[in-house]
């Protein structure tokens, strides 16, 4: 799926690749199976830029879907929808709202879905948060659905996964990015170092 608009940064087309072929691996390691047409719930999602590598890999060859992106940041949702909404195919409901991605238990009119994302995690920025955003995203997934996170660095990557299984989440794959970009903005990090996909039985 091809954006509408180009990416707002040099390399992110080729770090979205990377995502997905990494995402492809995740999904077979956790022999993940949606109803048609699944139901997507992209959490924190800021751009969205991962959206066609979802779009592709969730529903290929074009397949029919709903998938739903929230973020707190009103500008970058803007940005989203002006790069993704017009390059829907044919069956696809793509939508991107503004508002609080930790507090969906709220958002009563939400559907169940099958599989719901998080990408570049930030668990320690603010642990109280996080953790209520991943029990409110394992609230909103279907009985057979799939969380899936990735993490900027190793550390926090073990956080994040360690909460989630104290939220009754079971770890089904979790993948280490070998081809990750790494960044220098601080020591360790690069992008989507980490894939976790996590089931939950409530």
């Amino acid at each position: 799926m091809r954006p509408a608009r180009p990416f707002s940064f040099p390399g992110i087309d080729q770090d979205v690749a990377r995502l997905g072929r990494l995402l492809n691996l995740g999904l077979k390691a956790a022999a993940w199976a949606p109803t048609a047409p699944p139901a997507v719930l992209n959490l924190a999602c800021g751009r969205a830029d991962e959206t066609g590598v979802l779009v592709e890999t969730l529903a290929p060859r074009g397949a029919p879907l709903f998938l739903l992106g929230i973020d707190l940041r009103a500008a970058e949702i803007e940005e989203a929808r002006a790069r993704w909404v017009p390059a829907r195919g044919p069956g696809q409901d793509l939508a991107f709202r503004s508002g609080d991605a930790s507090r969906v238990d709220r958002m009563r009119q939400l559907p169940r879905f099958d599989f719901v994302f998080i990408r570049h995690q930030n668990f320690w920025h603010d642990p109280e948060v996080w953790t209520r955003l991943y029990r409110h995203a394992l609230g909103a997934l279907k009985p057979d659905g799939c969380l899936a996170i990735t993490s900027y660095f190793d550390r926090e990557h073990e956080l994040a996964g360690a909460c989630l299984r104290q939220l009754g989440a079971t770890p089904v794959a979790d993948l280490p990015h070998p081809a990750s970009r790494r960044l220098n903005d601080a020591p360790g990090k690069s992008v989507d170092r980490h894939l976790a996909i996590f089931r939950h039985s409530p």
